[in-house]
């Protein structure tokens, strides 16, 4: 009986130490560039990021945020280094700094540019919600209603979003529309 308990003990602390050296060998992806990252870890930075903002915006667990987005809850939060322990309970933080890839209006052309902060990040998303509104309803105000028009990027660089209607018109005219095929017959 004293053997068996043991080998289970043995059992235990190996399996352990395996989950250890597994978890070391993973890469976390949070803190790394885009450029640094292999598709794989793309893929499970932008479900972690789906995940996280599900936590943020409906009020969701990290469990159930990661069981919709299909990772593992430990995977999410590894991956986000956004959530603290509150209460036994895993909670969001207010703002991250995992490194995005967004795309901006910037004198009068289409930019890409990687931001390190959550806040930027929603920023840009206010920006674009700003212009699709602009561009629906024709109203310049939406483009000027921004909290803030400039900001950094990962390397320190200063942008200015663009809030010219004429030239939000013109950069979205330049961009390519998808093709419509006919099915059916005049």
């Amino acid at each position: 009986m004293a053997r068996k308990r043991r080998k289970t003990r043995l059992a235990r602390k190996s399996s352990k130490k395996a989950a250890k050296e597994r978890h070391r060998r993973e890469v976390v992806v949070w803190n790394r560039r885009n450029q640094q990252l292999t598709v794989r870890q793309r893929l499970i930075r932008e479900k972690s990021l789906e995940a996280l903002s599900l936590v943020r915006r409906e009020r969701l667990s990290l469990r159930d945020a990661a069981n919709r987005v299909g990772l593992d809850p430990e995977t999410v939060r590894l991956n986000t280094n956004a959530f603290r322990k509150a209460h036994g309970r895993w909670k969001a933080k207010k703002s991250d700094s995992i490194p995005r890839t967004l795309v901006i209006y910037e004198k009068g052309r289409v930019i890409i540019v990687e931001v390190a902060d959550s806040r930027i990040a929603s920023l840009i998303g206010e920006y674009h919600n700003g212009v699709k509104q602009f561009l629906e309803t024709g109203k310049s105000s939406f483009l000027r209603e921004l909290p803030r028009k400039r900001f950094r990027d990962i390397k320190r660089r200063s942008h200015t979003l663009e809030t010219n209607p004429k030239s939000v018109l013109k950069i979205k005219a330049r961009e390519a529309k998808p093709e419509f095929f006919e099915i059916y017959r005049r």
